[in-house]
């Protein structure tokens, strides 16, 4: 169902709008990121800091103070528990709405002295309100009350939604109805009723998935072994400048011996950025043309493509590139080489997946930072040939156990060593959320030639989230440091384009700073970036902070790492600190899953894994193991429409992104 046919207000649709939420399905899918709970807590045990709920009348004239920019402060006093107290609203200047004499019902925080700041109001008994609120992460230009308001119309309507979850399910997991479930995740009356629908919602999210990923599954699909003269390409690897690591040797068998089996291969090389995936991809595309076969490599950007495609032209592979922005003779040109057999192995983007890139035998497909790419493309890419080996790259380390939850049947070879001489990023937790403490160091290494990344978790600011928004640190570097540096700046909401042209400056050294979200996480190699500093670190998973560091240890001067977080959360703090100290990515995938707790109902989730909702990998695999069985049951017995046709959709709807 369409947002349009619930009949908001254009003001509330074009609020919706902007959070990109457009359907009914995404808007019941917005679960409040936590609950507060609404009691009336007696005066004489206010704290100053609480949040407080009263009841109260007013007991004077409300007086509007006008701060410029169009900003107000509205202040009255009322009488509550036998007190007077102080009440102070900001950009609420409604003045009929605060009428001597009135009952009204205030929710804010205690400031001591007999101080009160108001967030919100309503003229509702209180006894009505108690109990559990939800909190929504919502755009500063969004009242709490709207979404309150939204979700409320939202509600009436869910019989529109397909009810994915069979019955058979539901009752054998005694799991709520739909309507339920979702009623009691936005306005539960209590916990036992919070929990109930989260225990539901979760089971839906990992079946859904499951059911996708097993639709999706490489079969075990018979093939002909390619044949190849191994000694060539121990011989290639004996000619390089460096020696490779036990791992890297490994991972090149582990995939040599799959491309010699009578299967087709079906595996994922994981290990941490700089540990050397690429050149045992490109080893494995060496393999494939030695065996007579055509191979392409994937790359998320165009710019990461070219870096690709320079360093296997620089080990004497007979390789071409193939991107959107090549002039078009010269893309005509690899197109008809790649057709006619001419061209042995290319290096693109998802300019790879078009209708007319065709192939003369496509032995194998490997796909670099594969989560960035949608299933459909992938298999698309497989179909231009007959029975494709397909090996993946990841530079997210996930557990044996997730990884199979993740993708179904397939072969992993993990990369733990890193190469001789690369040293791990020196990494600071910095409490506060200013520069100001190290800047001095970071301005001397910008003077010797160094470069600097500065990473912020949100594009735009958000009140809710009091987060770092990417755009407000650009304008505040600019400020402050704009007349004598450099500073560039990143983020997703930017086209393709900008964002390879910003890459590439900062690559050639255009820029000092780079002030980025994470988008830079999949990146090229810049040597001369060795220092990064990271906003509300708190806020992202271990596993992104240490791959996100991984992008200053590309060059020969020793990284630096700063990450500022302002929690005062003791156990989100000890994270941060044990990162000072941990350093390979397999030990901190397994700390972090074991760390993240369902508190966080929307915390920023580990990079490269999908992005679920409630579910979690280390709290609910029990749920996770029955969902696995029951999607194999689903598909099999093909009579599920709505599931069913849930997955078709989700397939067709699987497409590039970055």
């Amino acid at each position: 169902m369409e947002l349009k046919d619930l009949k908001l207000t254009a003001r509330r649709y074009g609020l919706l709008q902007k959070m990109k939420i457009r359907t009914l399905e995404d808007l019941l899918k917005t679960y409040p990121f936590r609950y507060e709970t609404i009691e009336a807590v007696p005066y004489e045990e206010w704290q100053k800091g609480d949040h407080i709920a009263l009841e109260a009348l007013v007991s004077s004239r409300p007086n509007i103070i006008r701060l410029g920019g169009g900003r107000t402060m509205t202040r009255f006093t009322i009488i509550a528990w036998g007190e007077e107290l102080e009440v102070t609203l900001f950009n609420r200047p409604w003045v009929n709405q605060f009428k001597f004499g009135a009952s009204i019902t205030l929710f804010g925080t205690y400031q001591g002295n007999n101080k009160i700041t108001v967030t919100n109001y309503n003229l509702r008994p209180l006894s009505e309100q108690t109990g559990l609120r939800p909190v929504y992460s919502l755009p500063k230009t969004m009242k709490p009350s709207d979404m309150s308001a939204i979700m409320k119309t939202a509600l009436k309507q869910v019989d529109q939604v397909p009810d994915l979850i069979p019955a058979r399910y539901r009752q054998k997991y005694r799991l709520l109805s739909k309507n339920a479930a979702y009623q009691y995740i936005h306005l539960p009356q209590n916990m036992k009723q919070l929990h109930a629908a989260i225990r539901t919602l979760k089971y839906e999210e990992f079946l859904c998935f499951q059911c996708c990923v097993q639709a999706q599954q490489v079969q075990t699909i018979a093939k002909e072994p390619k044949v190849f003269d191994q000694n060539r390409i121990q011989e290639k690897i004996d000619s390089f400048r460096f020696p490779l690591t036990e791992d890297q040797n490994t991972a090149i068998q582990d995939i040599l011996r799959d491309m010699r089996s009578d299967t087709v291969m079906y595996r994922m090389v994981q290990g941490d950025v700089g540990c050397g995936k690429t050149i045992v991809a490109m080893m494995s595309l060496y393999a494939c043309d030695l065996a007579g076969y055509q191979g392409a490599f994937l790359a998320p950007t165009e710019i990461l493509a070219r870096q690709h495609y320079e360093n296997m032209k620089n080990l004497g592979l007979p390789v071409r590139l193939l991107v959107a922005s090549l002039p078009a003779k010269e893309k005509r040109e690899v197109l008809a080489g790649l057709e006619a057999g001419q061209i042995r192995m290319v290096v693109g983007t998802h300019a790879l997946f078009q209708e007319k890139v065709n192939f003369d035998d496509l032995g194998l497909v490997v796909a670099d930072e594969q989560q960035r790419f949608g299933v459909n493309q992938r298999r698309s890419l497989l179909e231009k040939g007959k029975n494709v080996d397909f090996l993946m790259m990841s530079a997210t380390p996930i557990p044996r156990t997730y990884a199979h939850f993740l993708y179904g049947d397939i072969q992993l070879s993990a990369i733990r060593t890193m190469p001789p001489g690369r040293r791990p990023v020196r990494t600071h937790y910095v409490p506060g959320s200013s520069m100001k403490t190290f800047l001095k160091q970071v301005l001397a290494g910008i003077g010797e030639g160094r470069q600097c990344y500065v990473v912020c978790p949100m594009i735009d600011e958000n009140l809710e989230t009091n987060l770092k928004a990417v755009t407000t640190i650009y304008e505040g570097m600019e400020k402050t440091l704009g007349k004598k540096y450099r500073i560039g700046l990143l983020h997703g909401k930017m086209s393709a384009q900008e964002k390879e042209e910003i890459m590439e400056k900062f690559s050639n050294k255009e820029y000092d700073f780079l002030v980025s979200t994470t988008v830079i996480e999949v990146g090229i190699d810049v040597p001369d970036a060795t220092m990064m500093v990271i906003y509300d670190a708190h806020r992202f998973g271990l596993s992104t902070l240490h791959q996100l560091r991984g992008r200053a240890a590309r060059g020969k001067v020793q990284g630096e790492c700063w990450m500022l977080s302002d929690t005062k959360d003791a156990e989100a703090i000890e994270r941060l600190k044990k990162l000072e100290t941990m350093t390979d990515g397999f030990a901190i995938s397994a700390y972090d899953l074991s760390k993240r707790g369902p508190g966080d109902l929307l915390g920023t989730r580990q990079s490269g894994l999908p992005t679920f909702i409630l579910g979690d990998f280390e709290k609910d695999p029990a749920i996770m193991e029955v969902c696995v069985h029951d999607a194999r049951e689903i598909l099999a017995a093909g009579k599920d429409r709505e599931m069913l046709d849930y997955v078709k959709s989700a397939a067709e709807n699987a497409r590039y992104f970055d």
